[in-house]
């Protein structure tokens, strides 16, 4: 079944705090704290798979990673990878909180959803000609968080039109890699089912006979 409506929350990854530290040898006592990596962010990125959005459908949210806590001796901590989302070419991109709607209009188009947190700095950052000993570091910001809503305009600019059987399901199958489902009987095409063909979306449209208008034949939705 295509899920063409589904509404989730997006989480970019925190930033890692700093840390404070101080050089072990006897030698030298300062500061060598290193800062925290900055969180991973939310992408969403599109595909011509019109039937990505199914993959969300037990998801309630999508977290990117957090950046990694500084470490002693100036090693820093790890960023976060960021989150990138495969989601159906034509869909409509609503940011619940702001207003803001965006589109992916073309395949591997790329939109930041969510944008990361920053790592925060280590004691090292701190220090100064009258404070060679810091003991104050900096937590990494939050990511930012969001509830999207994702709405796929199903919109066809090619239709496949014929009798039951005629291989309009095949087809569309092969010029799009969909999964429109094939059988050697009639009808096995009860809905319409949509591929993408570079940035051409064609629908699949169930078996048209005379009589179909009238009720009584499984091609009732066209």
């Amino acid at each position: 079944m295509l899920i063409d409506n589904i509404t989730i929350r997006v989480r970019a990854g925190n930033g890692g705090d700093g840390t404070v530290a101080f050089n072990t040898n006897l030698m030298s006592r300062g500061p060598t704290g290193a800062d925290g990596g900055h969180g991973g962010s939310v992408y969403f990125e599109g595909v011509s798979d019109l039937n990505a959005l199914s993959q969300f459908s037990n998801k309630k949210e999508l977290i990117a990673e957090d950046g990694g806590k500084g470490g002693q001796q100036f090693r820093d901590g790890s960023d976060g990878k960021d989150l990138i989302c495969k989601i159906p070419v034509g869909t409509v991109i609503n940011t619940i909180e702001n207003g803001n709607v965006q589109e992916i209009l073309h395949i591997g188009e790329r939109i930041l959803i969510a944008k990361s947190g920053h790592g925060g700095r280590g004691n090292f950052k701190f220090r100064s000609s009258t404070n060679t000993t810091p003991k104050e570091s900096e937590k990494g910001t939050l990511g930012e968080d969001f509830t999207i809503r994702l709405e796929l305009k199903l919109i066809a600019d090619i239709g496949l039109v014929g009798l039951p059987n005629a291989g309009k399901s095949s087809l569309l199958n092969e010029l799009t890699r969909a999964k429109s489902k094939v059988a050697n009987y009639p009808f096995t095409t009860l809905e319409p089912s949509l591929g993408v063909y570079y940035e051409l979306i064609l629908a699949d449209i169930p078996g048209l006979i005379e009589g179909a208008s009238g009720g009584n034949l499984p091609n009732q939705k066209i």
